[in-house]
């Protein structure tokens, strides 16, 4: 209240705009739903009964718990508390993430449920059989899991879904559904590595549905009919492949189309998206090549160094390549006030208090959010604006501020100036609000801005310069302690440098310094060329000349009527035998 108040008076005094940044709404209860682990246990509580409610309601007289509703609970309830603890131990970090947690359970859920369609399906058009585990949905769940959360949850999605399905198919079937729901899930899993199209996503469900086919051939459930029975059977064995690979490519369409929706609901993002989102044609950017355009090219050679060091370590390139895009879009607010804007005219920050200066330039992040959430960004390109900065200290402003106040300490000491004028320096003042990276590709963005910066003060860059500025900037943010909460290891860094080196050392390569050909020189040199070329033409006409009288080739018979008209009789004037033969 009279935080409003207080804004209310500045505002009708004119130092004010009245108008607030976006930030993130972040409150208690949000931090606990989207990590508690009360939520988190709940989420697999919720999970275990209601599979074991499916599994009971679903059981055939054929199925194996048939009749033990209890013995299936208490299966269930294991094999959850397995997966629990399984998932804790090898992905400790996504194990955090209840959003995670709830799209893997309902994925797993939803497989259930198709399995059970699929039965039925298969049990209404094809009474007689030959079709039960060839219409089975068994990539859905993989591809789905792969794409949103990595390949190694889907490997999780694939073994458990595989052991909860075979709870409600006949006993008799149960080996065999496992093992066609396995091996097809990994084979999903393997072909939908990367995948940034949505074509690709459809061709790996082809090609899944295919080894669906050859599984199907080698177990048995598709006999081969031989070169001597009739076209029937050959009729129902193209029946039945095709039906694999139909059913395989089907489910992967599916899947790419409930890929927005997913995303949507879960907020998570895959390759499929960033692709979209790396379009330079947004509002943003474009507005940017205008209104900032030193800031629109660093950023895209940020983008390049934080692209190619992602691919090197495994981590998200194509998303490291877009929030690169977007780091810095809070400059737009006040350009003129950052170097790579200012150019050859006067620089704003020599009329500005060091302590007005770094106000100015840690702005930008507080502009940027707000601008990002204006314009709906991800969730996860503005965590990238917030953090690419972590709470680093602005060094320039900081010694220039200490610099300051040592000149006015001497002025005190001198007689010159009161104590009151010397000037409260606080290195917090000059740091960054953070937080701090808490991703490997928000570290890997944070690094490549700091060196890009960097590097356009190197004169004449070398090759042993830039590999020594690039480890005075990593060893800094190391001390400073802004890598604490990203997950990069020592060898990481040391592949994200080898990678940062490489890449610069290419884009700031130097070139020969071609001569300058000026427009009278080239025609005086042309001249001259033209002269010399028929002053040797001429000389050789004459050597030929001089051959061939020598030799007499040249000679010819009397010439009795008219003059001669060789080229010699040209040169010497008349034939002195052409005219003692001619009569008186």
């Amino acid at each position: 209240m009279f935080h409003f108040l207080s804004q209310k008076r500045l505002q009708d005094r004119g130092f004010s705009s009245g108008q607030k940044r976006r930030k993130p709404n972040e409150t208690a209860m949000s931090a606990m739903l989207r990590t508690g682990w009360q939520i988190c246990g709940l989420l697999f509580l919720l999970f275990a009964i209601l599979v074991s409610c499916w599994i009971i309601v679903s059981s055939s007289e054929t199925s194996i718990f048939a009749g033990n509703p209890i013995q299936a609970v208490v299966v269930v309830t294991v094999i959850a508390a397995t997966l629990m603890v399984h998932w804790h131990v090898s992905l400790p970090q996504t194990f955090r993430q209840n959003s995670t947690i709830a799209l893997m359970l309902s994925i797993i859920l939803i497989q259930l449920l198709l399995v059970k369609l699929s039965e039925y399906v298969a049990a209404t058009f094809a009474p007689e059989g030959g079709f039960r585990f060839l219409v089975e949905p068994y990539i859905f769940a993989p591809i789905v899991v792969s794409l949103l959360v990595g390949r190694r949850h889907g490997t999780f999605a694939v073994v458990y879904a595989s052991l909860f399905g075979g709870m409600t198919v006949a006993s008799e079937e149960s080996f065999h559904f496992v093992i066609f729901s396995m091996i097809c899930g990994f084979v999903a899993i393997y072909l939908t590595n990367r995948v940034r199209r949505r074509s690709r996503l459809v061709m790996a469900g082809a090609y899944s549905g295919l080894a669906c086919v050859l599984l199907a051939f080698t177990l048995g459930q598709i006999e081969w009919p031989g070169f001597t029975v009739g076209s029937e059977a050959w009729v129902m064995v193209g029946k039945q492949a095709l039906s694999a690979i139909l059913v395989s490519t089907l489910t992967a369409v599916v899947v790419s189309g409930l890929l927005p929706l997913i995303e949507a609901t879960f907020r998570i993002t895959t390759d499929v998206s960033w692709m979209e989102f790396a379009d330079l044609n947004h509002p943003l950017l474009k507005r940017m090549t205008i209104e900032a355009p030193g800031t629109y090219h660093h950023s895209l050679v940020v983008a390049t160094l934080a692209e190619t060091a992602a691919e090197a370590i495994g981590a998200s390139a194509i998303k490291c390549r877009v929030c690169s895009y977007f780091h810095d879009i809070g400059k737009m607010k006040k350009p003129a006030y950052f170097v790579e804007n200012i150019g050859d005219g006067m620089n704003p920050h020599d009329e500005l208090t060091p302590n007005m200066s770094a106000l100015i330039v840690m702005a930008h992040v507080k502009d940027g959010v707000d601008m990002a959430l204006k314009h709906r960004l991800n969730s996860e390109i503005v965590d990238v604006i917030r953090e690419h900065h972590g709470t680093s200290l602005i060094r320039f402003f900081y010694h220039r501020a200490l610099k300051r106040r040592d000149e006015v300490q001497q002025q005190f000491e001198e007689g010159n100036a009161h104590e009151e004028d010397i000037p409260v320096v606080k290195k917090e003042s000059f740091r960054y609000a953070g937080p701090k990276p808490r991703t490997r590709e928000s570290a890997i963005i944070s690094l490549a801005d700091s060196v890009e910066s960097a590097s356009r003060s190197l004169q004449k860059p070398t090759p042993k310069k830039i590999n020594e500025l690039i480890d005075e900037m990593f060893r800094e943010r190391l001390n400073d302690g802004q890598l604490d909460d990203a997950a990069l290891t020592l060898a990481d860094l040391a592949t994200i440098k080898n990678s940062f080196a490489t890449t610069l050392r290419s884009m700031m390569h130097t070139r020969i310094e071609y001569p300058k050909i000026e427009e009278g020189d080239e025609k005086g040199k042309s001249r001259k060329g033209t002269k010399t070329k028929k002053a040797k033409t001429t000389r050789l006409e004459r050597s030929q000349e001089t051959k061939k009288t020598v030799s007499g080739e040249g000679k010819k018979p009397p010439a009795t009527d008219g003059p001669a008209s060789s080229e010699g009789e040209k040169d010497t004037g008349r034939n002195p035998v052409a005219s003692a033969s001619k009569p008186s």
